[in-house]
């Protein structure tokens, strides 16, 4: 018989009490934000090509892995396609 992989979940949660709201004092200054000259934010760099290849490298030897497995069913089925015809 398989085991359970998840624990079930109680049919009635108690809810949590909120969590408390601190208080500003009253002799408390805001600081104002500091405006930019620009309205839109600033766009980041481009990642240099080397680096992405070097971030993604095992990801891209996975993927050449996965689609030479596939090459090679796929030409299997076809030759055995052809021989049990």
């Amino acid at each position: 018989m398989p085991r359970k992989l998840r624990k079930r979940r109680p049919k009635h949660r108690a809810r949590s009490s909120p969590q408390p709201v601190a208080v500003k004092e009253v002799g408390q200054r805001t600081q104002p934000l500091p405006s930019s000259s620009k309205g839109a934010p600033a766009a980041k760099p481009a990642i240099p090509t080397a680096e992405q290849v070097a971030r993604h490298r095992y990801a891209l030897s996975d993927l050449r892995r996965s689609l030479v497995i596939g090459g090679f069913v796929l030409l299997l089925l076809f030759v055995l396609y052809f021989l049990l015809r």
